[in-house]
């Protein structure tokens, strides 16, 4: 499956187009599903940042704390 259809299957888009991330499993199946998609590490902690609305809690303990590289 290409990889926008499964963002479109797998998770939804708010008023503004960006995709609503508000939890920690979330955010990692989004980082899992993009760097199995060719993006490295920071590449798809790039996209995250630019193309999706996160809680301040997810953006804490994914990014600020760099959980994500876990």
């Amino acid at each position: 499956m290409i990889l926008d259809e499964r963002l479109l299957k797998d998770f939804k888009k708010n008023a503004e187009g960006l995709f609503e991330i508000h939890d920690t499993f979330s955010f990692d199946k989004l980082f899992k599903l993009l760097t199995e998609n060719d993006f490295e590490d920071q590449e798809a902690l790039l996209f995250i940042i630019s193309n999706c609305s996160l809680s301040a809690l997810t953006f804490q303990e994914r990014i600020y704390n760099k959980y994500y590289l876990d």
